[in-house]
């Protein structure tokens, strides 16, 4: 399907039929701008050294990169964390699950897919992100160790994925979850993922996802959004392979590889959709929470001005926006239980 997608510099202001909120206008200082810059190329250096030897780099190497501890923080006291292989739950990967010590009774559950643009990453790449959620949400969070690109292609990633939603709604309550509540999110890649899961699980007419939250999502395998459009060649070349190492022959248009062009977004969960001012993918969530709020679902929509793609992995280096960003999304994710009567 075709985009009619407005200029980029319409799309960056805020606007009300969106529930764009104001409310965390942080920019940072010249300090914090340079220091970003200089985490993002040795992080790059260190993680993406070319994405052509991807495929020469082995999986488990890939699996295990995590944010340096120069950008991170300690996880929060008062958290259980979990590590499950799939021979465990009975499902195709390993998880990692976070959970409030001590809670008063079945927690909720949010089924959580990382971010790594599908050839990097695994449970460790978002430990701090999930371990502050389940404090945050009081909620069961289950990270997915989903099967990485370009050794798994499309759908590899998203099955492994469902299967860990549906045992959870099948299966929670044997964590201390509450199936009956159940949440999806994901960041970048995963934010694909968790999108996906909303749409496959509206055509398998299983489970019920009470809200998705995709966290500076890339919706778009066609790459088209007007901000992607505009950037250098070697940088979209870049990010048609990262595409390509996890699509394979798939027709990009295909709506479960990119939610974004997905004919109907009718009947989906209600969305928290979070951008970043300076990230090449904000356009992607933007249109989203566009055609979704269209359709007549519910979407929050918030962009954080100042910050990065990525910025929920650097809680030192951006410490203000990552601690409004999980306490937005709990509250979220609090207010659709509230909603629903609990």
């Amino acid at each position: 399907m075709t985009l009619e997608t407005p200029a980029t510099a319409e799309l960056a202001k805020p606007v009300t039929a969106w529930h764009h909120t104001n409310l965390f206008e942080l920019r940072l200082s010249l300090r914090v701008r340079v220091w970003l810059r200089i985490a993002r190329f040795l992080t790059a250096a260190r993680i993406y050294a070319s994405m052509e030897r991807i495929p020469n780099v082995p999986a488990a190497k890939r699996k295990a990169t995590r944010p340096p501890g120069w950008m991170t923080l300690p996880l929060p006291p008062g958290v259980e964390i979990v590590d499950r292989t799939p021979e465990e739950l009975g499902v195709p990967v390993a998880t990692r699950t976070y959970a409030p010590a001590r809670p008063d009774g079945p927690l909720p559950i949010v089924v959580f897919t990382h971010g790594g643009g599908f050839v990097n990453g695994g449970l460790d790449a978002m430990q701090f992100f999930c371990a502050q959620l389940a404090v945050a949400a009081r909620m069961l969070v289950v990270s997915v160790d989903y099967p990485l690109a370009p050794e798994s292609e499309f759908p590899e990633a998203l099955e492994a994925s469902y299967a860990v939603l549906r045992w959870a709604a099948v299966n929670g309550a044997d964590l201390g979850g509450d199936p009956g509540h159940l949440f999806v999110a994901g960041d970048s890649a995963g934010g694909n993922l968790a999108a996906a899961l909303c749409l496959l699980a509206r055509k398998l007419e299983f489970p019920r996802v009470d809200k998705q939250v995709l966290i500076y999502p890339t919706l778009d395998a066609t790459q088209s959004s007007p901000r992607l459009r505009a950037e250098t060649p070697a940088r979209r070349r870049e990010r048609f392979i990262y595409y390509g190492y996890y699509a394979g022959d798939t027709d990009p248009g295909d709506e479960l590889l990119s939610p974004l062009l997905a004919e109907s977004v009718e009947r989906l969960p209600d969305a928290l959709i979070v951008t970043a001012e300076q990230d090449a993918l904000r356009d992607d969530g933007i249109l989203y929470a566009q055609r979704l709020r269209a359709a007549g679902v519910h979407v929050r929509f918030t962009n954080y001005l100042g910050m990065p793609h990525g910025f929920l992995s650097m809680p030192r280096l951006c410490r203000s926006a990552t601690s409004q960003a999980i306490l937005e999304i709990a509250t979220a994710l609090q207010e659709s239980l509230e909603s629903d009567g609990s």
